[in-house]
This record gives C-alpha cells, sequence and structure tokens, in this order.
C-alpha cells in the first residue's frame, strides 16, 4: 500500500511539474500576457473585463512577469528530483495559491485548474508537513521523508539515472520549444508609425458609417505584425491587427467593433489598405479606400508608456 502511495505521488509531482513548466517559460518568454502596447491606450478602464485588467496589469512589468515565471519553474525543477521535491511542492503551492486567489478575483477561466494546482502542491506537501511545522517553530527537522516505489534493485539502479535525464528534458525541452516559438520574447523592432494618435478635422475620416476620433499602432511587433485600435466619435473602440506590405502601405485587419462579451477567438471582419506619409513632426498622412486621415502624435494618451522610472524622490504622479 504505501509503495502505491509513493507511486502515486510521482505521478502528481510529474503532472504538476508539467504544467508548472507550460506557465512558467510563458511567462518568462511573454507569451501568456504580452507586454503593454500602444492599443491599449484607447482602452477605457470601464471597457475592460476583469480578465483583461489583470492582464494589462501583469503586461505592463516584464519583469514581473518573468518573476512569476520563474517561480513556476523553480517549483517544477525542485519538484522533478526526489531530495527537494518537498521544497518544490511548497514553493508550488505557494505560487499556484495566489495564481488561483488572482483567478478567483479577477474572473480568469482557468480558475479550478490553478485551484487544483495548489492543492496538489499542499498534497504533495503532506508527507513533511511534520517538519515544516517543526522548522517554523524553530525546532530541528530531521531529514526530508523520501519513500520508494520499490525495493526492487535493477529498478532503483535504472530510476537513479533516468529520473534526472527525463527532468532535464523535461525542462530543457519545454524551455527550448516555448522559446523558440516566442523568438525568446523578442518582438521585432517598432514600427514607423508605432504610437497614439489623434485624428483631425482635416479630410475625410469616416470608416464604415463612423467617424474616426483616434487611431493607435502597436510598438510590439511579433513575425511583422502588430496590434491596432481605432476609437470612434460616438465612442466605440475597434481593435485589430497591422502589417507594412512594402515601405509606404499599412494593412489594418480589424476585428467586430467591442460590443458586450466577446471571446478572446474572433474572426476579421474588415480589412483595409492605406497609404501613409510620415512627416517630420511625427505625424501622419493616411489615405486610401475612401479615408483621408491626418494623425497627430497623441502624448496624454501614450503618457503610461512614455512615464520614465526614477530612482530619485520626485513628485507622485497618480493619475
Amino acid at each position: 500500500m504505501t509503495s502505491l502511495l509513493w507511486a502515486g505521488h510521482w505521478l502528481l509531482r510529474l503532472w504538476l511539474a508539467v504544467y508548472l513548466l507550460i506557465y512558467g517559460w510563458s511567462k518568462i518568454f511573454h507569451m501568456q500576457m504580452g507586454y503593454a502596447d500602444f492599443a491599449d491606450a484607447l482602452v477605457q478602464y470601464g471597457e475592460m473585463s476583469p480578465m483583461g485588467l489583470l492582464w494589462r496589469f501583469m503586461a505592463f512589468s516584464p519583469t514581473v512577469q518573468f518573476l512569476a515565471g520563474l517561480a513556476e519553474v523553480a517549483a517544477a525543477v525542485l519538484l522533478l528530483f526526489r531530495r527537494t521535491a518537498w521544497l518544490g511542492a511548497l514553493l508550488a503551492a505557494i505560487d499556484m495559491s495566489v495564481v488561483f486567489l488572482l483567478n478567483l478575483t479577477f474572473d480568469v477561466p482557468v480558475k479550478q485548474l490553478s485551484g487544483l494546482m495548489a492543492l496538489v502542491g499542499l498534497i504533495l506537501l503532506l508527507p513533511n508537513i511534520v517538519r515544516l511545522g517543526r522548522f517554523v517553530v524553530g525546532l530541528p527537522t530531521g531529514p526530508p521523508v523520501q519513500g520508494t516505489i520499490t525495493e526492487n534493485r535493477r529498478f532503483r539502479a535504472v530510476v537513479r539515472w533516468a529520473s534526472p535525464l527525463l527532468a532535464l528534458v523535461l525542462v530543457v525541452g519545454s524551455g527550448l520549444a516555448l522559446g523558440l516559438r516566442a523568438n525568446w520574447g523578442q518582438p521585432d523592432p517598432p514600427s514607423a508609425i508605432a504610437g497614439v494618435y489623434r485624428v483631425t478635422d482635416v479630410g475625410q475620416r469616416t470608416l464604415a458609417g463612423s467617424e474616426i476620433s483616434q487611431v493607435a499602432f502597436g510598438q510590439i511587433a511579433v513575425a511583422g505584425r502588430a496590434r491596432a485600435a481605432i476609437r470612434y466619435t460616438g465612442g466605440t473602440y475597434q481593435d485589430g491587427m497591422y502589417t507594412f506590405e512594402d515601405g509606404s502601405t499599412v494593412t489594418l485587419s480589424l476585428y467586430p467593433k467591442r460590443n458586450g462579451d466577446q471571446g478572446l477567438i474572433r474572426d476579421v471582419e474588415t480589412t483595409i489598405s492605406l497609404a501613409f506619409v510620415k512627416a517630420g513632426s511625427g505625424d501622419l498622412r493616411l489615405s486610401g479606400e475612401g479615408l483621408d486621415l491626418t494623425l497627430v502624435s497623441d502624448s496624454e494618451r501614450r503618457y503610461l508608456f512614455d512615464r520614465d522610472f526614477s530612482w530619485s524622490r520626485r513628485e507622485p504622479i497618480n493619475r
């Protein structure tokens, strides 16, 4: 019976480590929350979903996102080695309890999975819970409790070498796979038109029956594609992606205008190609497909992105 329990313990360790590696590497390489981008400058506070608010909070600080992922990867690595499994279980339980709380309070759909992962971390910690309690109150703890699945010498000799190799393959392999997919978390250089703009009254600015008042082109591009956003005079918001077809044409692929509950996966509703000319002042001229827009850089809408960091004391800006 004890052998079966330790076999189950090992399987739970492996299951939890795999999920921690997936989520951990995706944060380290900024795949899960991404980066704060100019397209978000046109999103008003009340328009965001709770999940969208959490994602933008994490995306604004790549360092926080990286450290959160590093904590999850560290827990996974510790779980994969028998002698440090108890410490990995403790770290995983703490990590996933925080994630579960965030998912619960910001209504992220994977709240059940994160809660289960936190619970599994606590279950894995049970054999060493007395040691942990003794450590907390300052008493000697003794060696970690480590069970065995079988006393068969041949099996134990194989596992002695196979387990570290499996751990190495899981950690390095998952990191390489996700790192290569995400280009190691490094986006393309910002495009020439990246920024947040207001549209002047000059020219034709009506698209699909609505007048455009603001436009944002994201600075975070992956494989030549970056986010874009449009705000109309009536208050409607529309987002999408943009690409450069050549040195002077930008193609916008727009999703349906935001209205109520909309999922993460959306189909492109409109595609338009516009010629652009950038003035020395940073202003833009976009024309084509019935549009003739003059865009002026909007410093107020991009204040969040332009605000610099200072270690020295200065007047707090909480706006």
